[in-house]
């Protein structure tokens, strides 16, 4: 999608003659909502301030009750105005003092004052583009409107938001496609190629960006790139899809196949990739954060690392784990925060497989199977309903991990900012009641590495952090990027011929990212440029998503789609579950595993590192993604898998209807168990989907549940202040 900064100057033509305003504040509602200053001061919106600006951009001067009602809708009329009142000065005071609406007491409409990269895209559509946008098509990125932002509480302003959405899609597909028509004219193969490409790679599914792919490779004399390029398009419509080509696609291609005798050339071999970049050797640059480390255990400190994705965080605590003796690793997934109980429940299981004949008191194994059913007998509990039931359950996991922890000297958790906020109330009781133990046997208590992503830790984690840090019972290590003699010393460690010339051009593409640097290193010898000069043309800098998804691109199709089944899947995916989400054979399966697991993207089942899993997520159109959940759905619905996971597939499927009971289920199951603010949550949700399909009786029990959860979190939580005091 474009990137319009506040430095482009606004255009607008007058009898060809472009009239040029300086400029001033803009406001940005494509991607997160936020406004830019001249001076470059950035100011965050709140989503009605953000939406109100976006209406305006796409719909032009409007009628002020109507927008305010748009907003509003279940407020009383003297609320309503007055809310907008608050709304119109609080944009007003932010950029200080400049109107960014105009209007009266009927109209209102975006101030010329302000410049709005929604309205600048739309004036794009179907003409030729800016170097600055033609820019940020060649990068292939997407930006939606408004991201993050939801009105699942105002049904028709969700509905808007849908259609504009909609309609921001449709603009950036016509620019797309008057600007590859544009070069092709002017016979700009190298950018209308380019162009394609990375339309293609936005929408893979697309047959009109596939089309003017196979035009281009086939104007540029590679017939074989062409019908590649028409045989990954055939493989996403049918295995995305379910179609066949449109005819128009069928011609062309027998064109290019009739034009000149062709005959089918082997695919190119990747480069292998050296052990030492694989994991490298040298843990460069990482001296003063391992003695911090050693401090810390010393003093028998809980162990934060945290830092930016891909900065190390991993890799140092496993390093320093293997230096201090025995250790285990545990992990969040992203996912966890909507299942409540769900990271502590992966501990306690990859615990138990590593130690299956662990010996528990009956009452430690009854009191778990709340969470592990599989260690109970089959009878269901009853749920907890007093402050002692509570005790008993959280007692016997802290019983549990001493067990479960004999003779581990380093636990390194990591992805700690996953956690959901019942794992964490969970964990921490246990790790106090660890420290206690730890002064009556300091054998039996491992020290604590937990590993998160710097800035991303939920509210409640947070607070769990600087409470142990404020009371001098945790510290927390930042790791940073790599300066300059660092890269060096990682490059030196590699042994890599050709890779120490490139260290202050890897500094200044990487911003010094481990992660980046090594995911580089890997694209130079893929394509075999680490002995050349450096690439005039590479992704933008401190951004590892293109060049892994580059190497999405040299996957075969049923690998680049076991990848994404598997992205969608996130935590619970199972290679057993692929062949029929898939519909393809075992064999066939195997296969693509191992094609993902050489190219360093899946390894046993789960992507080498985050920032893969974020960017084939992200590879992943709209249309591929309701179909994979949908495939998802139905295989997970036969296997028996949990409610809300069910809930969460048919929902992303945009099949509402099929999610609807089994959302009703997952509030059902999770008010049985403490806390009861996820009950209310999925309560809330099914309302809204109650009321949308007219069953009004339904959505008024959901939201009485809803009401009735909401007042049991509250006296919980009265209760847990009190017992603190």
């Amino acid at each position: 999608m474009f990137d319009m900064g506040s430095n482009w100057p606004e255009a607008e033509s007058h009898d060809g003659v472009a009239q040029v305003k300086l400029p001033g504040w803009s406001a940005r509602v494509l991607g997160h909502a936020h406004l830019e200053g001249p001076d470059g001061q950035r100011v965050r919106m709140d989503r009605r301030a953000a939406t109100l600006l976006a209406y305006l951009g796409m719909e032009g001067p409007a009628s002020k009750a109507a927008v305010s009602h748009l907003l509003w809708p279940d407020s009383p009329p003297a609320s309503v105005r007055n809310n907008m009142r608050q709304l119109l000065r609080r944009l007003r005071l932010s950029c200080g003092g400049t109107d960014l609406v105009d209007g009266d007491s009927h109209r209102l409409g975006l101030s010329p004052d302000v410049t709005l990269d929604l309205a600048r895209l739309k004036c794009a559509a179907g003409k030729p583009l800016s170097p600055d946008v033609l820019q940020a098509l060649l990068q292939g990125t997407g930006v939606g409107l408004l991201t993050g932002v939801s009105f699942d509480d105002c049904d028709e302003l969700s509905r808007w938001l849908d259609g504009a959405r909609a309609a921001v899609e449709g603009w950036v597909r016509n620019a797309r496609e008057a600007e590859v028509q544009h070069r092709m004219d002017a016979r700009d193969w190298p950018t209308a190629l380019a162009l394609a490409q990375a339309w293609v790679q936005h929408e893979p599914e697309s047959e009109q960006a596939g089309r003017h792919l196979i035009r281009l490779h086939y104007l540029r004399g590679d017939r074989g790139a062409a019908l590649a390029a028409f045989e990954r398009l055939r493989s996403t419509l049918s295995h995305d899809l379910g179609v066949s080509p449109m005819p128009e696609t069928l011609t062309l291609v027998r064109n290019i196949e009739k034009d000149a005798a062709w005959t089918a050339s082997p695919q190119p071999t990747r480069a292998p990739l050296p052990m030492s970049v694989m994991r490298p050797p040298v843990l460069a640059g990482r001296q003063h954060a391992l003695r911090q480390l050693q401090e810390g255990l010393e003093a028998g400190q809980l162990l934060f690392v945290a830092g930016d994705a891909g900065s190390g965080k991993t890799r140092l605590a496993e390093e320093f784990a293997a230096s201090v003796g025995t250790w285990f690793r545990l992990e969040a997934r992203p996912g966890d925060q909507e299942v409540p109980y769900a990271s502590q429940t992966r501990a306690v299981r990859a615990h138990l497989a590593r130690r299956p004949g662990i010996v528990m008191p009956d009452w430690v194994r009854t009191e778990l199977s709340r969470i592990v059913p599989e260690l109970g007998n089959g009878t269901a509990l009853p749920p907890l309903a007093s402050e002692a039931d509570e005790l008993r359950f959280y007692e016997a996991h802290s019983e549990a991990m001493t067990l479960l922890h004999e003779g581990d000297q380093v636990i390194v958790v990591d992805d700690v900012q996953y956690w959901d906020q019942a794992s964490a109330k969970l964990f921490m009781y246990s790790l106090a009641r660890l420290m206690e133990r730890k002064y009556e046997a300091p054998a039996r208590a491992p020290a604590f590495i937990d590993c998160y992503r710097k800035g991303e830790l939920p509210p409640y984690s947070e607070a769990n952090v600087r409470k142990l840090v404020d009371t001098g019972l945790a510290r927390i290590i930042e790791v940073g990027p790599l300066a300059l003699e660092e890269v060096r010393q990682l490059l030196a460690g590699l042994e890599l011929p050709g890779a120490e010339p490139h260290a202050e051009a890897l500094t200044r593409y990487t911003g010094g990212n481990p992660l980046y640097i090594v995911e580089t290193l890997k694209h130079l010898i893929e394509t075999d440029a680490l002995h050349r000069d450096w690439p005039r043309r590479l992704p933008p800098p401190g951004r590892v998503g293109p060049l892994i998804q580059r190497r999405l691109e040299r996957l075969t199709p049923l690998a680049r789609l076991t990848a994404q089944l598997a992205a969608r899947a996130d935590l619970h995916f199972r290679a057993a579950l692929a062949p029929e989400a898939l519909q393809v054979s075992v064999a066939e399966l195997h296969a693509a595993l191992s094609e993902l697991e050489s190219a360093q993207l899946l390894v046993a089942e789960r992507f080498t590192h985050d920032l893969v899993l974020e960017a084939v997520h992200a590879s992943v159109s709209d249309s591929a993604a309701r179909f994979l959940h949908g495939r998802l759905a139905r295989v997970f619905e036969r296997d028996g898998a949990p409610a809300i996971i069910l809930a969460h597939h048919w929902m992303e499927a945009g099949q509402e209807d099929r999610a609807l009971p089994f959302l009703l289920a997952a509030a059902h199951a999770d008010e049985q168990l403490l806390p009861k603010g996820q009950a209310a949550g999925h309560y809330a949700r099914a309302a809204a989907l109650l009321e949308a399909a007219g069953r009004g009786y339904e959505a008024a029990n959901a939201r009485a549940a809803e009401s009735r959860c909401r007042q049991s979190e509250s006296k919980s939580t009265q209760g847990a202040s009190h017992v603190e005091r």
